[in-house]
């Protein structure tokens, strides 16, 4: 079963998004600050992250930037998420720069999530 971890501090978008993954098969892990999220990676090692920007302690940028320097963290996807940081263009930026898979502005469609989790990792 493919992992899935998710960054989130908000429990209602945590809530959301977990309880949607996994109904469709995928294994969550679940993260609540940017330490925690990479303490949790380091241990558990999961196929994926779904990460928000603005978490207490690190933010989903600096969570982000940590992972992919990593050996493993640089094969392993990452989704950043946000309803902060709206500009298509920034989120396109922050996506290049920080080698993020993807970059979703709260509110998204969970079905647009599911197609590119399933474009990353694969069907659960």
């Amino acid at each position: 079963m493919k992992r899935v971890l998710v960054v989130e501090d908000d429990p209602l978008s945590l809530n959301i998004v977990t309880t949607f993954l996994r109904a469709h098969g995928y294994d969550i892990l679940v993260a609540r600050t940017g330490q925690q999220a990479l303490d949790v990676f380091q241990l558990d090692r999961p196929d994926m992250i779904v990460l928000d920007v603005q978490l207490p302690r690190k933010n989903g940028f600096e969570v982000c930037f940590e992972v992919k320097r990593t050996e493993e963290g640089k094969h392993t996807p990452v989704i950043l998420m946000s309803a902060v940081y709206t500009d298509e263009e920034h989120a396109q930026r922050y996506s290049e720069e920080l080698h993020a898979d993807g970059y979703f502005v709260k509110p998204f469609p969970m079905k647009t999530l599911l197609g590119r989790v399933r474009d990353l990792i694969g069907e659960a």
